[in-house]
């Protein structure tokens, strides 16, 4: 069997998925995925809410239905390889995997990273007590029941109040269960304010403006302890805690790897085609900027799959790359660098979060030059989309900064 191959896509969710059926329209054959799940689709393959398909497939669909119908697009195309751990990534498209074959060195000329995002857990969100059972994230419930077919709690709190958040109700109904309550250090809603609507139509109270102090129990949850908006100790009773949302790229690879990265996150330097700082690498996904939509994760995938596919048809004209610089209101941007060509041409979209809500004006400049002002409403873990912003102007010298006013 061979271990060479013209693109290896790490991570066959979404974004991998929509890269693959890209670079299969654009004549690219030799492609190998490689998934580290038993089966291929992401996390929409255990999640049963209809909030997919609508941008892809122009109609709303459940999770698994969805992650289905893109698998198929690529099914029997190229080969798929799961329960397999990419374990390193080196320069040059050298990628070292582990699986029951045992350790394995291929070769690719192009490599597309879509290693998805993962929930913060217990630990890092520093809520003290024990470890008993019971403590687990969205994720891992929707594996649970919608995977395994097991009931893991019959009287759950769940944490947080992204949209993910509420879609664990709907999980939690799906299996007989009823959460006794989502409790969440901010003062409003972090998903659009109709969600609380859904939580209180479903008999789930919100404790909004919340903090939670301590976890009770030994070997299993018995309680959660949290101070109110208002100051006051409150204690529910309770068999599980559901951590939800936060979500943080999976950055292992990156930070152990020759690529360039951001210190604080692990992030990888990318530019708006996703190539990455060893132009064999390209990032997709919500690997960097988590977490967006099902749906336009996929399209960002297609887009990048075309890109890979066009650098492995022309030689790279000169070109250089210009890094964004944000403000503090903001997290992240994404891309992270822009690369320009020798050509002066092209517009480019930042794709970017904010640390606290913010209403107001968005400037971008490079120098004294304005490139982008509009004005935005942003919230946190939403994305907001600075558009057609045109850097025909920029120079080795550039930076483009982005602030507000």
């Amino acid at each position: 069997m061979s271990n060479q191959y013209e693109v290896i896509i790490i991570g066959a969710g979404p974004s991998g998925l929509a890269a693959a059926r890209s670079l299969f329209e654009d004549g690219i054959r030799n492609v190998l995925l490689i998934e580290r799940e038993a089966e291929a689709g992401g996390v929409p393959r255990h999640c049963r809410h209809p909030t997919f398909g609508l941008q892809t497939c122009f109609r709303p669909m459940n999770g698994h239905n969805w992650a289905a119908r893109i698998l198929k697009r690529v099914a029997g195309k190229y080969e798929i390889r799961t329960s397999t751990t990419v374990v390193n990534i080196k320069p040059g498209g050298e990628v070292d995997v582990s699986s029951d074959r045992g350790f394995e060195t291929l070769k690719a000329k192009r490599v597309i990273i879509a290693t998805g995002v993962r929930e913060t857990p217990r630990h890092a969100r520093l809520v003290s007590g024990l470890r008993p059972q019971g403590v687990l994230t969205a994720g891992a419930l929707q594996q649970f029941i919608y995977l395994k077919k097991l009931k893991p709690c019959n009287r759950p709190v769940i944490v947080g109040s992204e949209l993910v958040s509420f879609s664990t109700i709907w999980t939690l109904r799906n299996a007989g269960i009823k959460a006794l309550a989502l409790i969440d250090e901010n003062s409003r809603p972090v998903a659009f304010r109709p969600s609380a609507l859904y939580a209180k139509l479903m008999g789930v109270p919100l404790h909004l403006g919340a903090h939670i102090t301590k976890i009770n129990g030994g070997e299993r949850v018995e309680s959660v302890e949290f101070t109110d908006a208002k100051g006051r100790t409150q204690l529910v009773e309770c068999d599980s805690i559901i951590f939800t949302g936060r979500f943080t790229g999976e950055y292992t690879l990156i930070r152990k790897s020759h690529l360039a990265f951001e210190p604080n996150s692990g992030r990888p330097l990318f530019d708006q085609s996703g190539r990455c700082s060893d132009p064999c690498y390209y990032a997709v996904g919500n690997m960097t900027h988590p977490a967006d939509m099902g749906d336009q994760c996929y399209q960002e995938g297609q887009q990048v799959g075309h890109a890979v596919a066009n650098s492995l048809k022309s030689e790279d004209a000169g070109s250089f790359s210009v890094p964004v610089s944000l403000a503090e209101v903001f997290r992240i941007s994404a891309p992270n660098v822009i690369r320009c060509g020798e050509d002066g041409r092209g517009e480019v979209t930042l794709n970017v979060r904010v640390n606290a809500a913010y209403s107001g004006e968005i400037v971008i400049r490079d120098g004294e030059k304005e490139l982008y002002r509009k004005r935005h409403r942003c919230m946190p873990e939403r994305r907001v989309l600075l558009k057609n912003i045109d850097v025909a102007g920029l120079t080795p010298e550039s930076v483009l900064t982005v602030s507000v006013r």
